[in-house]
């Protein structure tokens, strides 16, 4: 697994807190009784209120942070996920440049972020991908059930992740059963389907289970992926490119990897290139275009724009 992690870290009183204004529309009294005390220590300079570490969920990673502007009218809400495969990562990395920088546009136009973790398929309490795709779900919930408590509307939801996040907010906004309230989809470095024979369709000479004969690591992963399960039942559950229709989200995707080689000069798999090439975003434009789903790319606008649009139309 060192060789993906390798590829990984290349990639009621209202009134103000957190250096916030007093015109915002939330009461913070009310906030600190549902999710604790405001936090003491902020990730980044601004006028923004930031709770951290506030519980979704009954497992140890459900946890989310709120970063909510300090306007009076907020706009819509970014739920974010982080990537690492599914093996690591933190929802911190969200406060690192260049993500930091998004995260300050978003609340400098009076949009709301929640920053969310989730379980790892080794966890001992996962059961595969699914675990960490239903917490996405969760956090959907959670956004929708406090949205009036934090002052957002309620129906303004934005899903955006990197790699693994990514999936989590695909595999959510193109469901009908979770999208009701999702406006647009944003993913990075994104994979196409977690259907993994579907990216048969992508890769030459690329074969699911002759790659797992060969290279060791990719069969554990696969192994913790499907939780010991890739039957064809599973595999259409987590295909979420095959949900996309017209009525679903406007999408944004940006996968900037454009080697062919999955396989690298040493014989080594890149997962780089394996999980975030370019041909993972070609092949869910191409099922967009051919539903009719608006969609978008840094080729037409930044991220931060995208969001802005689909929470004003």
């Amino acid at each position: 697994m060192k060789k993906i992690l390798f590829a990984f870290l290349l990639i009621g009183t209202f009134i103000q807190c957190s250096k916030g204004d007093p015109s915002a529309t939330f009461n913070l009294l009310s906030l600190e009784q549902n999710f604790g005390p405001q936090a003491t220590q902020v990730p980044f300079e601004g006028q923004y209120t930031f709770f951290k570490d506030v519980s979704y969920g009954t497992k140890p990673q459900n946890k989310l942070d709120i970063l909510l502007p300090s306007k009076s009218d907020i706009k819509g809400v970014v739920l974010y996920f982080h990537g690492g495969a599914f093996l690591f990562g933190t929802k911190e990395d969200l406060y690192l440049s260049p993500s930091k920088e998004f995260v300050q546009a978003l609340l400098a136009a009076d949009i709301a972020v929640i920053n969310a973790a989730y379980t790892f398929i080794n966890d001992k309490q996962s059961e595969g991908v699914l675990t960490a795709l239903e917490e996405g779900t969760q956090v959907i919930r959670f956004a929708e059930s406090n949205a009036a408590l934090m002052g957002i509307p309620s129906q303004q939801i934005v899903l955006a992740g990197i790699s693994a996040g990514a999936g989590i907010a695909q595999w959510n906004g193109f469901r009908n059963e979770t999208n009701e309230s999702i406006r647009g989809i944003v993913a990075s470095f994104a994979q196409s389907s977690y259907d993994l024979y579907e990216w048969e369709k992508l890769f030459s000479n690329y074969s699911v289970d002759s790659l797992r004969t060969k290279y060791e690591e990719l069969d554990d992963l696969f192994t913790d992926f499907y939780n010991g399960d890739a039957s064809e039942e599973k595999r259409a559950l987590l295909d979420y490119r095959s949900f996309m229709d017209a009525n679903d989200p406007s999408l944004y995707v940006f996968n900037p990897v454009y080697e062919d080689a999955f396989i690298d000069a040493n014989d080594s798999l890149d997962f780089n290139v394996l999980f975030h090439s370019v041909k993972h975003a070609d092949y869910l434009r191409q099922k967009a275009l051919n539903v009719g789903l608006d969609f978008s790319g840094s080729y037409k606008e930044a991220p931060e724009t995208f969001i802005k649009r689909v929470l004003s139309e």
